[in-house]
């Protein structure tokens, strides 16, 4: 299954907003077994804790929390501006978002934020 980047930062924002004793939130139109697979690479990334249950080979319960750099990373692409000209600087240098190690992507957007402040 390929990487969704758009995927990542939508559900990293839907596991902020929401109580980690409850399940997520998430929206219908989403296949659920494609979030089970991002959950499961994010917590291997050490950006959530993953608690999905799965019954009849399907994720049937979703859980997740973020971790202290799942929310530092959240952080870096939260704001709409900063994520589009982070996506806009690495598609300028023709390469494909999702493709871009997401380490590259997390220092990519910080140095956008830096900008913003003046900081570079």
């Amino acid at each position: 299954m390929k990487r969704d980047m758009e995927l990542v930062r939508d559900l990293l924002k839907i596991i902020e907003i929401n109580d980690d004793r409850k399940e997520l939130e998430i929206p219908v139109d989403w296949d659920r077994e494609v979030v089970a697979y991002h959950l499961k690479i994010l917590d291997q990334a050490g950006f959530v804790k993953n608690n999905t249950k799965w019954a009849d080979n399907r994720p049937m319960w979703i859980f997740a929390s973020l971790t202290w750099d799942g929310h530092e990373f959240l952080d870096s692409i939260k704001d709409n501006a900063i994520w589009n000209k982070t996506k806009e600087g690495i598609k300028g240098k023709g390469l494909e978002f999702g493709s871009v190690p997401l380490e590259v992507i997390k220092e990519y957007a910080k140095l956008q934020i830096k900008n913003l402040f003046g900081l570079e």
